[in-house]
């Protein structure tokens, strides 16, 4: 016969393997009946594209729910780099239902990537294209170029073309990406210049003479344009005579050769008019002081005019507050000042008060 004290300890022992054996099923129970802890959503997020879905927002969500959010849009954010802040109820509003499976938190943080282009990569290959078959040391001054180009997605392939041909001074670039998010475009402006080793008189210097190495010294002289008068390399004064008179410490220019010894330097640029074809120094180069008052009157654009300077390349568009320095009509070009850097540019009459650069 079994005894009292028998049938009370096995009474306890199964009332304790029976309370064990129910906890995981009890926590399984509670799972099934929609009472698990709600998983909780980040307070800052990354996304790669302009579409924030809510399932960005989440980690370690069952594979069902992460379906679920990855329905829902809860923003969006237009530009590379860029953010924006959700608050707690407007993602519950968004999440509807969905919203008792999360723990929002009063405010997320949502950024936005986008593809970093190395303005390093871009300046390399402004330096090729001037440098290709030019034998001149060149200056580059990349102040205009940010460090980073942001492009809109994941770049593909790039490129930079330019659009002038002249050598120095300023000169305009294209550069042309394709991206995930599709095509981009961005103008760069990059003033050129070259150093040279010009010539510099020892002695004076009598018209029709011809200069020998004793009677001159190389010198380190910087060329910012492609004007005509630029200074003479030492290496072709050599052997060349002046038309006049020059002083020790002058630096020989065209202007001081003899008409037949005259180094070409720059090429001459021509503007078609409807009198015909004429040289910029014939006609654009002009002043107020040297046209008849009736001549000047007519004229589309007068020197002192505020004009409006455009640059167009494909679909890019830039327009520049400047002041024309010369006048002329329809098709002339002439120099200008941008009024927001102080420095001269130079473009073509296409009508009053418009003056559009001209490619070269």
């Amino acid at each position: 016969m079994i005894s009292r004290s028998t049938l009370l300890n096995s009474f306890i022992i199964s009332s304790l393997i029976g309370i064990s054996l129910s906890t995981p099923a009890m926590a399984i129970m509670k799972k099934q009946n929609g009472s698990f802890t709600p998983v909780p959503m980040k307070s800052s997020a990354v996304v790669s594209s302009s579409v924030v879905n809510a399932d960005s927002l989440v980690r370690n969500a069952d594979e069902n729910l992460t379906k679920k959010l990855a329905t829902i849009e809860l923003g969006n954010i237009p530009h590379p780099l860029g953010e924006i802040t959700l608050d707690k109820d407007t993602i519950s509003n968004k999440l509807g239902n969905l919203a008792n499976s999360v723990k929002i938190p009063e405010n997320v943080t949502v950024k936005r990537l986008g593809s970093v282009l190395k303005s390093e990569y871009v300046k390399s290959r402004i330096m090729e294209l001037c440098q290709d078959g030019n034998e001149d040391n060149l200056n580059f001054d990349f102040n205009r170029l940010s460090s980073s180009i942001i492009l809109p997605g994941n770049v593909i392939s790039w490129n930079v073309k330019t659009n002038s041909t002249n050598e120095l001074g300023m000169r305009l670039f294209t550069l042309e990406a394709e991206t995930e998010d599709g095509p981009f475009k961005q103008l760069i402006q990059v003033n050129v210049s070259k150093t040279i080793e010009a010539a510099e008189l020892c002695q004076l210097v009598k018209p029709g003479e011809e200069i020998t190495e004793d009677m001159v010294k190389p010198v380190q002289m910087l060329i910012k344009n492609e004007k005509n008068n630029t200074a003479v390399s030492y290496k072709d004064v050599i052997g060349k005579k002046l038309d006049r008179f020059k002083s020790a410490g002058t630096i020989i220019r065209n202007s001081d050769l003899s008409k037949s010894d005259v180094v070409k330097t720059a090429k001459v640029k021509k503007s078609k008019t409807a009198e015909g074809i004429r040289t910029p120094q014939t006609l654009n180069m002009m002043s107020a002081t040297m046209k008849s008052d009736a001549i000047v009157d007519a004229w589309l654009i007068k020197p002192g005019d505020n004009v409006e300077f455009r640059v167009n390349s494909g679909a890019l568009s830039l327009s520049i507050p400047a002041k024309a320095v010369q006048g002329g009509n329809s098709g002339d070009e002439i120099e200008l000042i941008n009024l927001k850097n102080k420095r001269r540019i130079s473009g073509v009459i296409t009508e009053k008060g418009i003056v559009e650069y001209a490619q070269k």
